[in-house]
């Protein structure tokens, strides 16, 4: 009984199925197929790899990774309900609890598909041998892919090289591998896979499929991963081994781990660039660029509605949910899903300089020389050049592509942010582009105790804040249908290839003393993200318009590397979470006192409701997932990791 297992996993593959959005799967396969059969006909050979594309996350996800780091922030009440990232934040998570992240069964599962297609398709009347080829080398994508998403998860996992073999369950009693010989082996696994697949697939009803820039994103990100800090000489995994006292994870440092990332994050710019590939720019008429839509649009759009920066879309990742639990109450949403205070602090001043350096407590240090204020209100609107007409009702009189950002007697706290800052947030007293359900017209949010958005509540703002990236602002919950239209997710975009590669080269660089001669190479991706996001770039003298440029010279180059990043792919996916992880960093971010806006105040007593208020406190656990306690208990060749 070869591929016992798997043999089992077709016989449940209808109900599996029913969930998939692909348009070839309207029809169900017959259950009692055996493998043979299953891959003698078209239909059936592409609802197989449709399972296996079908484990790809969610990038629309607020249970997940994303929600136990510190952008988005459920309601806190939701823990009595069971929501599972409350209690990971909380520090009530268990190795028995299931959700959140569930990549250890459900990738495994994908995996093991992957290798009977590899094992088993095979050209037919109307498959060609090339699109079998391209099939097989999709599946060693994925099984690559998953692979790589576990040992970035949990670090100590076994590599699955095979389908299982035999009848005995002591066949499927697989070992925890040495860290850094599952990451090269995916590594070279993507490499390989890469030099298979087309850069782009010529049908439109392809979008989506792995290509060749996929299996270099993800290997890029893999080796970012694994020239970090938490993996690349840590002592405090030099303990840890598997279940034959091999050590998982070295000790030793090499900084030529940086080089090697380096160089992959490099080959996916030179990779993506020469496919067609580039950072999402809208313009306006005279050429600049439009900082506000082309940040909007870098997540939103597809390929085929100009966007050239995602390199890994999950397609019809349906976002209707998500911009529902995102939109104020009034608006005819759900008014949960907001952000954090740690999110809000991050984002530069529109001079491009940090607004906090740190804090003593619960109270911030704010660097003089950005403008930044938190006390009082502005006495006058800030406009900007823009087409973003979701800023603010009604464009500037008389003025051509300009609108207001913020009206007069806005809190200062949000008064003269960079454009990134009012694509993500959405703070109290801010225009929505939303008809008020109950008056049909445009309004300001609401967010005090008792106002139309804010609480009492179990679905109010915990923070004081909506979240307002990733949310298409055509979908108008209060309108009948809602608009809400069915979307991408961005898995992976070029600009996080752009950051990834000026770390990695600026960490390398520290490491063997070469930063002089590096500086240049990683501003320069620093500042292609600076100038899409508008706001002035790092240099000396002055930029193309006449701005002042940014000397970083002085400053912490890793802390402002660090903090590009965590503003510019804020909120998406759980490139938080790793990041905090990787860098070693979630001991100190995500534990202790979380803080927003005091939405218990009333609009009565408007300025109350404007001070750093603690909403939560959050309990570090660990910096890897835990392996299911059922897996544990099943294989004994397992070791639980570290924490846990």
């Amino acid at each position: 009984m070869k591929n016992r297992k798997l043999t089992y996993l077709i016989a449940g593959i209808a109900s599996i199925l029913a969930a998939v959005s692909c348009d070839y799967l309207d029809k169900q396969p017959d259950d009692q197929l055996d493998i043979p059969a299953a891959f003698e006909n078209k239909s059936n050979l592409e609802r197989w790899l449709a399972y296996i594309y079908n484990g790809i996350p969610t990038f629309y996800h607020y249970d997940g990774a994303i929600a136990v780091a510190d952008d988005l922030t459920p309601p806190v009440g939701w823990e009595s309900q069971g929501f599972k990232a409350i209690l990971y934040q909380n520090g009530n998570f268990t190795p028995a609890q299931g959700g959140i992240i569930g990549y250890w069964t459900e990738f495994s599962k994908r995996i093991r598909s992957a290798y009977i297609f590899i094992e088993n398709a095979h050209p037919l009347f109307d498959v060609s041998a090339k699109e079998i080829e391209w099939m097989k080398a999709e599946c060693r994508f994925f099984i690559a892919y998953y692979h790589a998403m576990m040992v970035m998860t949990y670090g100590a996992i076994p590599m699955i090289t095979e389908p299982a073999q035999g009848t005995n369950a002591a066949d499927m009693q697989l070992k925890q591998e040495p860290f850094y010989n599952v990451v090269d082996w995916i590594a070279q696994e993507l490499k390989e896979t890469s030099e298979i697949l087309p850069s782009a697939y010529e049908e439109a009803n392809k979008y989506g499929r792995a290509t060749s820039i996929m299996c270099l994103a993800i290997r890029a990100r893999l080796l970012t991963f694994a020239a970090s800090p938490l993996v690349n000489g840590n002592p405090d995994l030099s303990g840890f081994v598997n279940c034959d006292g091999v050590q998982i994870f070295s000790s030793e440092y090499d900084p030529e781990r940086w080089r090697t990332a380096a160089d992959a994050n490099l080959e996916v710019i030179e990779a993506a660039r020469e496919s067609g590939y580039e950072l999402y720019v809208e313009r306006l008429s005279d050429g600049s660029v439009d900082p506000y839509m082309s940040y909007m649009k870098a997540v939103l759009m597809r390929w085929d509605q100009g966007n050239h920066e995602v390199l890994f879309p999950k397609t019809y990742d349906s976002g209707a949910y998500f911009d529902r639990q995102c939109n104020p109450r009034s608006m005819g949403g759900a008014g949960a899903i907001g952000v954090t205070q740690n999110l809000v602090d991050a984002f530069f001043m529109k001079n491009g300089l940090v607004p906090i350096t740190g804090y003593n407590g619960a109270e911030p240090i704010i660097n003089a020389a950005s403008g930044y204020t938190e006390t009082g209100y502005s006495s006058a609107s800030m406009t900007a050049r823009t087409k973003y007409f979701y800023a603010e009702q009604g464009a500037v009189e008389g003025q051509k592509e300009e609108y207001v950002i913020t009206t007069a007697n806005t809190y200062n706290m949000y008064c003269n942010r960079e454009p990134r800052f009012y694509i993500s947030v959405l703070y109290n007293e801010q225009y929505h582009w939303g008809k008020d359900k109950h008056k049909s017209t445009n309004k300001s949010t609401d967010f005090f105790s008792g106002g139309q958005d804010g609480g009492p509540s179990h679905d109010s703002p915990t923070a004081g804040y909506l979240v307002r990236k990733m949310v298409d602002p055509s979908a108008i919950p209060s309108e009948s249908s809602g608009n809400y239209k069915t979307r991408h997710g961005a898995i992976y975009r070029l600009a996080e290839a752009y950051l990834s590669y000026a770390e990695c080269l600026y960490e390398y660089s520290e490491a063997r003393g070469t930063w002089a001669a590096n500086k240049a190479e990683v501003l320069k991706y620093l500042n292609l993200i600076r100038e899409r996001a508008g706001i002035p770039q790092y240099g000396t003298g002055l930029d193309g318009d006449g701005v002042p440029m940014i000397n970083p010279d002085g400053l912490d180059m890793r802390d402002l590397i660090h903090r590009e990043r965590r503003v510019e792919l804020n909120c998406e996916a759980g490139n938080r979470f790793d990041d905090l992880r990787r860098w070693k960093e979630a001991e100190t971010v995500l534990d202790g006192p979380f803080y927003g806006m005091d939405s218990r105040a009333t609009s009565a007593n408007r300025d109350d409701y404007y001070k750093r208020t603690q909403y939560q406190t959050r309990r570090f656990i660990s910096y890897w997932w835990p392996i299911p306690q059922d897996d544990i208990d099943k294989n004994t060749n397992l070791r639980q990791l570290p924490g846990w």
